[in-house]
């Protein structure tokens, strides 16, 4: 690895650091970066391992930071947290038998359907409507799937989790962000155990990117919790917006 590959990396980390921590799917932009600068001879399985390990510590951070000053549902939140630490199992267990090839539309159908679902509904996590658990039981079903997705495919599920505290708990933006960083983080350490079992993390590379990432993490949740719901919700759309096109021209052109 050259080093300004490796400087790339590091600045892609700090990136999804903060993407993570405003919006969620920072993996959105991490996994991209390490698809690219690592050999094209690496298992997406070492890529998805190293991908888990470079974010881990800034989602607990970021998580940490938010739920100091935004209080959660604790008996559902950790039911959803307990069912997506399982289905993560799971789906590090099916990432080994993944090729690249897949990646690139499935990730692009799912960040142009949540692009368009939260622009059609401008009022969507605006404010929370004080009835936040109001499918306490739905919530951990639906934080099982989006366990086993982390585990096999990964990028995008923060912002699943935003979502599903939104629309699903009845939360707003703000409040959904710290309770689904929290959950992204179990899910994420469970994958990263079964995969490193297996020899698919390297670490080498994933340390560098885990400070980087602590730092852009510590940065996006203080941006956010300084500008608000507004903010978040704004920086939702343009960064999925953003990516969704340069994951189409990544399928059409290769590049």
């Amino acid at each position: 690895m050259t080093f300004w590959v490796f400087t790339g990396l590091v600045l892609a980390a700090f990136v999804a650091g903060w993407v993570n921590a405003v919006v969620g799917g920072g993996g959105l932009v991490m996994l991209p970066s390490l698809l690219v600068g690592l050999p094209t001879e690496t298992p997406v399985a070492t890529v998805v391992g190293t991908n888990k390990t470079a974010q881990v510590v800034g989602n607990l951070t970021a998580g940490v930071g938010y739920l100091r000053r935004q209080r959660p549902d604790w008996r559902m939140f950790l039911w959803a947290a307990g069912l997506a630490g399982l289905g993560a199992v799971l789906g590090a267990r099916i990432v080994t038998y993944m090729s690249r090839a897949i990646y690139t539309p499935i990730l692009l159908v799912v960040l142009v359907v949540i692009g368009i679902y939260t622009w059609r509904r401008p009022s969507l996590g605006a404010a929370h409507n004080g009835e936040g658990g109001k499918h306490p039981v739905l919530v951990p079903i639906v934080g099982l799937f989006l366990g086993c997705y982390d585990g096999a495919i990964g990028p995008g599920v923060g912002t699943f989790w935003v979502l599903t505290y939104v629309v699903v708990g009845g939360y707003s933006f703000l409040k959904a962000s710290g309770m689904a960083k929290i959950c992204n983080t179990v899910t994420n350490l469970v994958t990263i155990v079964t995969l490193a079992i297996h020899g698919h993390v390297w670490w080498h590379v994933a340390w560098p990117l885990v400070i980087a990432n602590v730092v852009g993490g510590l940065t996006g949740a203080r941006t956010a919790m300084k500008y608000g719901n507004g903010f978040v919700r704004t920086m939702f759309l343009i960064v999925t917006s953003v990516l969704a096109v340069r994951m189409l021209v990544q399928l059409i052109w290769g590049i």
